[in-house]
């Protein structure tokens, strides 16, 4: 079947500009699910989603074939944190009503958001979310070391209040200057803290452009503090004539060794495993509301990446 012009078909019917996923056009993208045996949970980061309504998203996403949904929540995201009480149930019981599992959050919340991280941590604790992405911190001395000392004393401080609540914050790797950029400043930033209260989002792509030679090496020395993995791709490329830049691409089109992954317990056990779909789609993978490629190349690109997840071989 021509993907494109069964799409259309179903657009048709569906007489609206908004594709709605229990048209099921999906499945014939997808991989059988009772053969493809991949490691799960599996979930969405859905920034790339953020031009549906909030109520389609969990739908979409089972319809893609992922386990759950990770959810923005922050400036530009599908809603702030002050809008959490009124919205975030949405999710949860949508998620809950399609048989998904409960919702990661990605967030801005960090040390500088003290003041309301007990009730943000009460208000999805009782939502029965146990993890979340915490925001990005910023170096504001050259003192890198003393620095990351002061704030591993201060995330000690708040990893106490996620074991007061029962929820985990998860930390990324990401490449660049903010703290984060070198795993191993992850590493001193939180020395001694229980992963269980703040633990690692391990993102490979970030580890492989930051230490291009010696990604497997930090990943061995955080992987006991690992609680969660993004999945993400990118080749080496010169497009604007800048100098080599990394360029973000498919799942598995790039230089991202994902097999190093099925090395931790956690990969092929039970911690999430999060796509990032950030090539191309339009202004989508950006969290555009009004993205320029069509919402049915969109969403069929997202599922070339999951048959590609689903279908790959594991241990």
């Amino acid at each position: 079947m021509n993907r494109r012009s069964s799409v259309k078909k179903i657009m048709a019917v569906a007489g609206t500009g908004i594709l709605t996923p229990q048209l099921g056009f999906l499945k014939n993208l997808l991989p059988d699910s009772k053969k493809a045996a991949a490691p799960s949970p599996f979930y969405l980061f859905t920034k790339a989603l953020q031009w549906l309504p909030l109520e389609q998203v969990p739908e979409t996403v089972k319809s893609l074939g992922f386990d759950g949904v990770d959810l923005p929540v922050r400036k530009n995201g599908f809603f702030n944190t002050d809008e959490i009480k009124q919205k975030l149930p949405i999710i949860v019981r949508k998620s809950e009503t399609l048989g998904l599992k409960r919702p990661v959050l990605t967030t801005e919340m960090n040390l500088n958001q003290m003041a309301d991280m007990d009730e943000f941590l009460r208000t999805i604790s009782g939502e029965g979310i146990t993890d979340y992405r915490m925001g990005y911190l910023p170096f504001t001395t050259k003192n890198i070391i003393k620095e990351l000392k002061s704030l591993n004393a201060s995330m000690k401080q708040l990893a106490e209040l996620h074991e007061k609540h029962g929820v985990t914050g998860h930390y990324q790797n990401h490449a660049g200057r903010r703290i984060g950029g070198s795993v191993w400043e992850i590493y001193h930033l939180l020395k001694d803290i229980n992963p269980d209260h703040i633990g690692v989002q391990f993102d490979l792509r970030h580890a492989s452009v930051e230490g291009y030679q010696s990604y497997e090496n930090v990943f061995h020395m955080i992987s006991d503090q690992i609680r969660s993995f993004d999945l993400k791709d990118y080749v080496w490329g010169n497009v604007d004539d800048k100098g080599d830049r990394p360029i973000n691409v498919p799942y598995g089109e790039g230089n991202v060794k994902f097999e190093l992954l099925q090395e931790h317990p956690g990969f092929m056990g039970s911690l999430p495993k999060i796509l990032h779909c950030e090539y191309d789609l339009g202004g989508a993978e950006h969290g555009h509301k009004h993205p320029t490629m069509s919402k049915e190349a969109i969403l069929s690109a997202i599922a070339k990446d999951v048959k590609v997840y689903k279908t790959a071989k594991y241990k």
